[in-house]
């Protein structure tokens, strides 16, 4: 496995048990790896009910290129895809449609917003009906 694939695998298992210690308790099946995305071209990440996710790690960087918006959303089937990248020395960012925070607004893969990873913890919490927070 080359650097690269090591670096962006512990990024997943480090998303995942994130969201297994803040959502565990609302999610009817806990998250995990989807290793087929190795074999399957245009798979996602991890997957949770509602939510198609999509990891990317890097060095360096300011902000998250749109071709890794464009994978985000074909891989995300009937899902809200979610983009979480970070790169190295900066915080954990999370891009989602507005629609998944508001849904008055309308279905447009471009109408995007970037938050913090608790934030959109919250997002997802809120949109399971959970009021607990962490």
């Amino acid at each position: 496995m080359t650097d690269s694939r090591q670096k962006g695998a512990a990024f997943e298992r480090q998303i995942v048990n994130y969201i297994k210690d803040h959502l565990g308790e609302s999610l009817p099946e806990l998250p995990k790896r989807n290793l087929s995305q190795y074999q399957v071209k245009g798979e996602a990440d991890i997957l949770i009910p509602g939510y198609s996710i999509e990891c990317k790690a890097y060095a360096s960087g300011a902000t998250y290129k749109e071709a890794w918006w464009r994978q985000c959303c074909e891989a995300s089937g009937d899902r809200f895809p979610v983009l979480i990248y970070k790169f190295n020395n900066r915080p954990i960012r999370c891009v989602i449609q507005l629609m998944a925070v508001c849904r008055s607004f309308s279905y447009d893969p471009q109408l995007v917003t970037e938050m913090s990873l608790p934030t959109w913890v919250q997002v997802v919490r809120e949109s399971y009906g959970v009021d607990k927070k962490n």
